[in-house]
């Protein structure tokens, strides 16, 4: 059958018959043509329109309502005594299989959508009369209708390879994870349940990858979590099986990178998918296992990653997935064995997403390595310092000093943002040094009581500003000179609104003698003759 011509080709059809015919009539010179116009953008979007309202909304609600209506339908017969059971169940097929020849009836018609959500909706009637059949009416056992549960899923399997249908593989996806909670049993069978999860999952992967399914590939990986969690809930797992109950997350963590690695197609989703994944099975994994046993998991997923960015350095859309997700595995394992390191490994990360996302122009690493470097913030300051060699102390020092690296390079990579990352960064480094030294002068004045503590902390604080003010000229900060002149003035007004009431007539005097020599000092060095 000949295609119809497109939208374009009738246009330069109209166009051709009016020049035509206006030559034949002599109503227009040569000088003044004028010629038929269409804008084929407005009879497009009608022709949308129509093909979004009754192409693809209606026959996707509709069926819904139909599939409700016969539920409700089987309800009332049943209530009303006109239906025994036996008859129920064979109705229930008999609609199944009435929706299946429609169904293929529409699609030899070319009738694609309305065909595909027929056969669509015949699986989980399917899956439906059979639950009724099995757990309500006791007409089958749980191995028979297994059995048939997952010849429901193959088929629906087979209709979406066969006539391309999304839709349909959905359907099957989200059926086929909950085929084993359909069927009763006093006793699970974890071993069976495990490689049955596993093995739809890992077909319904492919077939996504396969046939471009981004839905289905969301789905699939989605729902495969919320039958373990379902899972895990409703059965009590013997200990013995934590390793077997666990295993579909870490299949699911392999199929998805053997996806990444060898599809070319919607990269992007599946990057994303894949850093997702990663951090739910380690939520999995923490869950279920002992710390030393997730570290065994965390270091391989780490050494697996790690391998992946080697074998493939070259590969600018791979390789930052494959940076992004080792960082993670090895984070969660020095989590698991050496936790007093967990904010040295957050802001070394922070900054190698912070590379990263120069090197390959990546918005999404310059989110990690914002979000990691936000965790390591609160770790930092959720803890003082107590000693001068401790945890604490190692903590803030590697903080400030990343701090001020990032805010180096950040510079030096975006010149024309310069200022204002100046702007913002030069006072937010003053701030953390600020807190920095307060903490100190409580190490440093020790057990010599509150004035002498007072004191060192204005100190400290002055040597802030004026290495602040020193700097700024070498090293071109303009910002620099106002934010040292600033701590000034907060350092003069905490002594006069807090220190003055609560420290002796000597110390004020210091405090006072000190900050105002720093001010002359300052004052001559930036006056301008």
């Amino acid at each position: 059958m000949e295609s119809k011509p497109s939208l374009e080709e009738r246009v330069q059809h109209l166009e051709n018959r009016v020049r035509h015919l206006e030559k034949k009539l002599d109503i227009i010179s040569p000088d003044s043509k004028e010629t038929l116009t269409v804008n084929p953008s407005k009879l497009q979007k009608s022709i949308e329109w129509d093909v979004l309202i009754f192409h693809k909304i209606l026959p996707r609600l509709f069926i819904l309502v139909f599939i409700i209506g016969v539920l409700w339908g089987f309800k009332a017969a049943s209530d009303y005594g006109f239906l025994t059971e036996n008859v129920k169940v064979a109705l229930g097929y008999f609609v199944a299989a009435a929706l299946i020849f429609l169904g293929m009836l529409q699609l030899k018609q070319k009738r694609t959508v309305l065909g595909q959500v027929l056969l669509g909706g015949s699986i989980p009637i399917l899956m439906l009369t059979t639950f009724a059949m099995h757990q309500l009416y006791d007409i089958t056992g749980p191995e028979f209708s297994f059995i048939l549960n997952v010849l429901w899923i193959g088929l629906g399997l087979y209709f979406t390879f066969k006539y391309k249908s999304q839709g349909i593989g959905i359907v099957s996806s989200v059926g086929g994870v909950f085929v084993p909670f359909l069927i009763e049993s006093t006793s699970p069978n974890i071993p069976v349940f495990v490689f049955y999860e596993t093995i739809l999952y890992v077909f319904f992967i492919w077939l996504a990858l396969r046939q471009r399914y981004t839905i289905l590939y969301y789905v699939s990986a989605v729902f495969l979590n919320i039958a373990l969690l379902l899972f895990f809930i409703t059965v009590n797992i013997p200990e013995e099986y934590k390793w077997i109950s666990v295993s579909p997350i870490i299949f699911q963590q392999f199929a998805l990178l053997s996806g990444f690695l060898k599809s070319h197609h919607f990269l992007k989703q599946q990057a994303y998918t894949l850093c997702s994944s990663i951090i739910l099975t380690s939520l999995w994994v923490q869950a279920a296992f002992t710390d030393k046993e997730s570290s065994i998991v965390f270091a391989a997923i780490a050494l697996l990653y790690a391998a992946c960015y080697y074998l493939n350095i070259t590969d600018v859309k791979r390789a930052p997935i494959y940076i992004a997700n080792g960082l993670i595995g090895f984070l969660l394992f020095v989590e698991m064995l050496a936790d007093n390191l967990t904010p040295e490994v957050l802001i070394g990360s922070s900054i190698v997403y912070m590379f990263v996302s120069k090197k390959y122009k990546s918005f999404f690493h310059a989110l990690l390595s914002g979000f990691t470097y936000i965790i390591a913030f609160f770790l930092v300051f959720d803890k003082s310092i107590t000693a001068w060699i401790s945890w604490e102390m190692l903590h803030w020092t590697v903080f400030i000093a990343a701090t001020g690296y990032a805010l180096h390079f950040l510079v030096s990579t975006k010149k024309k943002d310069g200022r204002i990352i100046y702007n913002f960064g030069v006072p937010y480094l003053a701030i953390l040094l600020l807190m920095f030294t307060t903490l100190l002068s409580e190490l440093l004045a020790g057990n010599a009581g509150e004035n002498t503590e007072r004191f060192i902390m204005s100190t400290l604080w002055i040597a802030i500003a004026v290495l602040f003010m020193v700097l700024s000229r070498p090293l071109s900060i303009r910002q620099g000179k106002y934010v040292g002149a600033g701590i000034l003035f907060f350092t003069l007004a905490k002594i006069i609104i807090v220190d003055i009431p609560f420290v002796s007539i000597a110390v004020r005097a210091m405090m006072f003698i000190l900050l105002g020599i720093v001010g002359l000092i300052v004052s001559r060095a930036y006056d301008k003759k």
